[in-house]
């Protein structure tokens, strides 16, 4: 085999190499697309989830309607795990990833308020003596006041989750992933997290 005929199937072997890498770079970056206009989705379901009790202490309901508590869908949760945040990561300490937990964790806790409202309500229906009933209908308020004010949190949440995944899209297009190649990841820090609201068991 002659020197030029070697030379000719490295160039080939180099090209088909390149070609292939390419091709992989250019799907990687379009299902990163996908998967963030399908994370913009659930984020825009969740926002939605923004009845409240609004219960008070001597003051009948304003309406018999009552609050459906946010739930997490199992694509949610794969998203959460699958995206590849680093490719539109806006700096070398992004924390997308943890505030998307924090929003998985805040829909279970105003689960949790809103089963011991309502457990508490049912009890003070049904319970005959007069001071029990009023004792659980007062920490039905409680909890249903520990509701609203974690929906308040959870909607601050969701909320800079999908101004993340707009930005993220526009930094997902193939142009700004090129130009992302030729520079460095800058350093950065993240605001301080949402305070969420904690209840010991014996709280309930």
């Amino acid at each position: 085999m002659s020197t030029q005929t070697v030379w000719a199937a490295l160039f080939g072997f180099a090209l088909g190499s390149a070609q292939s890498l390419t091709v992989d770079w250019i799907r990687d970056r379009r299902r990163h697309r996908t998967q963030l206009r399908l994370l913009r989705a659930e984020l825009r379901r969740l926002a939605r989830f923004d009845r409240k009790w609004e219960y008070e202490h001597g003051v009948a309901p304003k309406s018999d309607e009552t609050p459906i508590p946010p739930l997490i869908t199992a694509s949610f949760e794969r998203l959460q795990h699958e995206i590849d945040f680093w490719l539109t990561d806006a700096h070398d300490d992004d924390n997308t990833q943890q505030t998307l937990i924090d929003v998985s964790d805040g829909a279970r806790l105003l689960q949790r308020y809103d089963a011991d409202a309502r457990a508490h309500f049912d009890a003070a229906r049904n319970d005959a003596a007069p001071a029990e009933s009023a004792r659980r209908l007062a920490r039905g308020i409680e909890a249903s006041k520990e509701y609203d004010q974690g929906l308040d949190r959870f909607r601050t949440m969701v909320g800079s989750g999908m101004i993340d995944a707009e930005r993220r899209l526009r930094a997902a297009t193939l142009g700004a992933q090129l130009r992302g190649l030729l520079q460095r990841m800058p350093s950065g820090t993240n605001p301080p997290p949402v305070p969420t609201i904690e209840r010991t068991a014996n709280e309930r």
